[in-house]
């Protein structure tokens, strides 16, 4: 999956002005997925709330009033003529779900005051800014990340209660039938065990059992395949929750372990035990990324060099990409969610916009995209390295971590290919530059690359994938 990140209320932009040229855009440069993040309608009280910040603020998108679109943007008939006019370009059309919480504001409270999580300091501690007064008169907890404090616009959903669970899933369900996915904010904060341990600590465990006695993603998502089986989920995960949402269903989860490598002080050696320390069924299901809305921009806390190199190394590792509205031109700015209109206007950057366009053009190949993955260790210093097959073709990418020039060993090496893989070390040739042999000589266990030749590419491109192609 290549993924292309909308900020769908920025600039006041509506559905509608979704142009064909601005979609056709999109499929021309590979993207296969967009998603629309921020189409809900808001509570009022949280925009009232978010102007407290800045009076540019207009609410969170992630604090919603219902699954009703923002008037602001349209309504269902028009995203469905979006969506109609993004499949004849072949493009899926991705939204939010915010399982976890609804505006403070919320209709639903009123309806069904026992979806949302009460006050009860007989189950866990409580901390007064955690929780509010609702206009009814019960006193409710905000959404909440157990190591922060509660998002003030937001009330909790209770998942012990079955009618909640059902609510929500049944929301899955006709999501499952008005698009063709969702990225599902804060998945891990639904887990049984999250659950029991940030709302219901004191709770005997075979009461907290009765009360919700299997995982809510494992029946909502079986309950939205059912009703559309092509629909793709996307889990917003962190600690290490990724292996237990995939288990449940999701098609993707976050793979945000890997961004926190790549910008480490020691980038190099992080990322290359990360790499060491998943499998390939791992990374073929996960989605990576060097920004997205939530983090900060790519261009802004990496160098011009590095940033480069970050976005190879996820664009051509299996599994999902990321690509955020702006990170292709080198916007710095970050927009927080609750404004949609940036305050600085950015010139883009023509050479980085360049540069994504033949990044793409080459993560898009099949290879790239449902091919298979091995790991390839090296002598290059603060090199990545792995190989990538598919059918007969088969690459070797070199992917240096960080700013700092390659400096190569006199014997570069590198790992022979899997038993499997149909490599001629006689016919490599680097892929930038086709007309360009890399004489390589096989020693046991690995292959000898030419230095000369090396050294030429890593100073010309900021990484370099070795093809045994004949047809580049």
């Amino acid at each position: 999956m290549l993924l292309y990140e909308i900020n769908a209320r920025l600039n006041g932009q509506r559905f509608a002005d979704i142009s064909e040229s601005q979609l056709e855009e999109y499929a021309a440069l590979g993207f296969d997925t967009l998603w629309l993040m921020g189409v809900w309608a808001i509570g009022p009280e949280g925009v009232m709330m978010s102007k407290r910040h800045a009076p540019d603020f207009v609410g969170s998108p992630y604090a919603i009033s219902d699954y009703h679109f923002n008037p602001e943007l349209g309504d269902e008939a028009d995203f469905a003529a979006l969506r109609r006019r993004a499949h004849r370009h072949g493009l899926r059309l991705v939204l939010d779900f915010i399982p976890n919480h609804f505006a403070r504001d919320t209709p639903l409270i009123l309806t069904h005051p026992e979806y949302f999580m009460h006050s009860n300091p007989e189950w866990r501690d409580e901390y007064r800014d955690d929780y509010y007064w609702h206009p009814s008169g019960r006193c409710l907890a905000h959404g909440k990340d157990p190591h922060f404090a509660g998002w003030e616009d937001t009330v909790q959903l209770d998942y012990t209660v079955a009618g909640t669970r059902a609510h929500m899933r049944d929301t899955l369900v006709r999501l499952a039938t008005m698009c063709d996915g969702v990225r599902c904010d804060m998945a891990m904060l639904l887990l049984r065990d999250q659950i029991r341990r940030q709302w219901y600590p004191r709770l005997p465990q075979e009461v907290f059992d009765r009360a919700m006695p299997g995982e809510f993603w494992d029946e909502a998502i079986a309950a939205a395949k059912r009703a559309n089986p092509d629909f793709v989920l996307i889990a917003e995960a962190y600690w290490d929750t990724e292996l237990k949402l995939l288990s449940l269903g999701f098609d993707y989860a976050y793979d945000k372990r890997l961004l926190d490598c790549l910008v480490a002080h020691d980038a190099p050696r992080a990322v290359a035990e990360r790499l060491r320390s998943v499998s390939e069924l791992f990374l073929k299901n996960t989605l990576r990324f060097t920004e997205n809305h939530d983090e900060e921009r790519a261009a802004a806390r990496l160098s011009p060099l590095a940033n480069r190199r970050a976005a190879a190394l996820v664009c051509l590792l299996p599994g999902g990409v990321l690509i955020h509205q702006g990170q292709m031109e080198g916007v710095t700015e970050k927009i927080p969610v609750q404004r949609i209109w940036p305050l600085h206007h950015h010139k883009p950057d023509v050479a980085l916009q360049t540069y994504f366009k033949a990044l793409l053009d080459l993560a898009r190949r099949p290879l790239f995209r449902h091919g298979r993955y091995a790991r390839a260790e090296s002598n290059l210093p603060h090199v990545v390295s792995f190989w990538r097959a598919h059918g007969t073709a088969a690459e070797l990418v070199l992917v240096p971590i960080g700013d700092a020039p390659v400096h190569l060993p006199v014997t570069p090496c590198v790992t022979l290919p899997p038993p499997a893989y149909q490599v001629n070390p006689y016919a490599a040739r680097i892929r930038q530059r086709p007309e360009q042999r890399l004489p390589v000589v096989t020693r046991n266990d690995c292959w000898e690359l030419n230095a000369a030749v090396l050294a030429t590419a890593f100073e010309a491109f900021p990484f370099v994938s070795v093809t045994f192609d004949a047809e580049v």
